[in-house]
C-alpha cells in the first residue's frame, strides 16, 4: 500500500481534494433544489459590496473593515468564470485559490520529503464546512503560504506577497519578521511597500471614497462573542447557565458590557506588547546569529517565529472569528512540511482549535448570517486551545535563543591527541 502511495501520491491527493471539495460544494446547497444556495455573507454582505463597487465607489458603514485589496478581490467574480451568479463566481474563485495553495504546501512537502502539510490541507480545510470557500480569507491565506515557500530564497518574492496579502487582510504583513537578515528583509519591506502602493493606487483609480477607511472601523470595534478574551463570558455561561450579553455591532456579535469594553482597550495594548515583544525577540535573533548561533539562522525557524506571532495576535485580539482559524490552518501546514520545525505540537492543538470551532456553531437558520452558538463548553474549549497553543508556541521560541550550541573540541597544542579526535579523523577519512 505505501509503495503504491508513494507512486501514485499526486494521484491520490487530486482524488481527495477533488471529493472534499465537493462535499464543501454540496454543503453551500449547489444541485439542492429544495434549499437552494446558502452563501451566508457571501450572497448577504460581498454581493452587495461588489454592486456597490461595479458602480466606481468603496462601500462605506461599519461592516466594511477591510483594506482595498479586498475590493479588487470582490471584483473577480463578477467576471463570471463561465457560471451564473456572483455567488457561484465567488466560490469558484475560493476554490481556485484553494488549488493553489495545496500546489504550494504540495511543493514544499516533495522538496522537504513530508506529506503531513500536504494532508492538513486536504483534510483540515473541510473541517470548518463551508467557510474556507464563502469567505475571502482564502485568498489572504494562499499568498501566505507562497510568501513562506519563498523566505529567505527570493526576498523581492517574499515581500511582494506578503504586502499583496496585506492589502486583503492586515495579518500577511507579520510575515516580514520572519525575515532575519538585514539585506534581505530591506529588500522584501521594499517589495512588500511597493506592492502595497500599487494596490493602493489601482483601487484609488478605480473607485471613490477614503482608501484609508477601513482601520477607523476596525479601531471602534468592542469585544467579539468568539474573540479568545471572551473565555470568562463562556465559562460563567457553562457554570451558572446565563449567556453572555450579546449585541449585534459592526457585522459581529459583541459582548456588551463594562468589562468587556475595558478589555477590548486592554487587548490594544496586549497587541502592541506582543509585537513589541516579537521585534525584541528578533533583534535577540540576529544578534546571536551574528555571533555564530547559524542554527538560528534555519528558516524552520523563521516559519516558528511567524507561526507564533500570528498566534499571538489572534489571542490578542477583539475579534476571533470562525475563518481566521483558516490562517492558521494554512501555516499549520507549512509548519508541518518542514523539516526541523519546533512547533509541530502548537500546530496540531490549531487543527484541533479548527475542528472545535466547526463544531461550536449550529447550523444557519432563521436568526440569519450569525451562527447560532451552540454548547458554550465547545468555545470555552476551543478558546482554551488557542491560548495553549499561543503560550506553548511562545514558550518554545524563547527557550531556542536560550539554548546553546555544544561547544567544539577544543584543539591541543602540545603532547598526544586525545583518542577521541584520533576516531573522529579516523572517521572522517573513511
Amino acid at each position: 500500500m505505501s509503495s503504491f502511495y508513494g507512486r501514485h501520491k499526486l494521484w491520490v491527493w487530486a482524488g481527495v481534494w477533488i471529493l472534499t471539495r465537493a462535499v464543501m460544494v454540496v454543503q453551500v446547497g449547489f444541485w439542492n433544489h429544495t434549499t437552494g444556495l446558502q452563501l451566508e455573507d457571501t450572497g448577504l454582505v460581498y454581493q452587495p459590496w461588489s454592486e456597490t463597487l461595479s458602480e466606481g465607489v468603496l462601500p462605506t458603514g461599519d461592516t466594511w473593515q477591510y483594506p482595498p485589496g479586498a475590493a479588487l478581490i470582490l471584483m473577480v467574480p463578477r467576471l463570471g468564470l463561465g457560471l451564473t451568479g456572483f455567488g457561484q463566481s465567488f466560490v469558484a474563485t475560493m476554490l481556485i485559490f484553494d488549488l493553489i495553495g495545496l500546489a504550494l504546501v504540495a511543493t514544499l512537502g516533495r522538496r522537504e520529503g513530508k506529506d503531513a502539510g500536504v494532508w492538513v490541507w486536504l483534510l483540515g480545510i473541510p473541517m470548518l464546512r463551508t467557510l474556507p470557500i464563502l469567505r475571502f480569507d482564502m485568498s489572504a491565506t494562499v499568498l501566505a503560504v507562497g510568501a513562506m515557500l519563498v523566505i529567505h530564497r527570493r526576498p523581492a518574492w517574499f515581500g511582494a506577497l506578503a504586502g499583496l496579502g496585506a492589502t486583503l487582510k492586515v495579518w500577511p504583513i507579520v510575515l516580514l519578521l520572519g525575515e532575519w537578515d538585514r539585506r534581505r528583509l530591506l529588500r522584501a519591506i521594499l517589495a512588500a511597500a511597493v506592492a502595497i502602493a500599487l494596490v493602493f493606487a489601482t483601487s484609488a483609480v478605480a473607485f471613490d471614497g477614503n482608501q484609508f477607511g477601513f482601520l477607523g472601523e476596525q479601531g471602534k470595534r468592542g469585544l467579539q462573542l468568539e474573540s479568545a478574551a471572551s473565555l470568562p463570558w463562556h465559562l460563567r455561561q457553562l457554570i451558572t447557565g446565563h449567556p453572555p450579553n450579546a449585541v449585534l455591532r459592526y457585522g459581529a456579535l459583541e459582548i456588551d458590557s463594562n468589562s468587556a469594553d475595558l478589555l477590548a482597550h486592554l487587548l490594544d495594548i496586549a497587541s502592541l506588547v506582543a509585537l513589541i515583544g516579537a521585534g525584541v525577540w528578533w533583534l535577540l535573533r540576529k544578534r546571536a546569529i551574528d555571533r555564530g548561533r547559524e542554527d538560528l539562522a534555519d528558516v524552520a525557524l523563521s516559519r516558528d517565529f511567524v507561526f507564533t506571532v500570528v498566534l499571538l495576535l489572534m489571542v490578542t485580539s477583539r475579534v476571533l472569528s470562525s475563518q481566521y482559524l483558516l490562517w492558521t490552518l494554512g501555516l499549520a501546514a507549512v509548519l508541518l512540511s518542514t523539516r526541523g520545525t519546533r512547533l509541530a505540537r502548537p500546530a496540531w492543538i490549531m487543527i484541533g482549535a479548527a475542528v472545535i470551532t466547526a463544531a461550536a456553531y449550529g447550523p444557519l437558520g432563521a436568526d440569519g448570517p450569525f451562527p447560532i452558538y451552540g454548547s458554550p463548553f465547545n468555545m470555552v474549549v476551543r478558546n482554551l486551545a488557542v491560548l495553549v497553543a499561543a503560550f506553548d508556541a511562545t514558550v518554545t521560541m524563547a527557550l531556542a535563543l536560550r539554548a546553546e550550541r555544544p561547544e567544539p573540541v577544543p584543539k591541543r597544542t602540545t603532547g598526544v591527541e586525545p583518542a577521541t579526535s584520533s576516531l573522529g579523523s579516523l572517521r572522517s577519512t573513511n
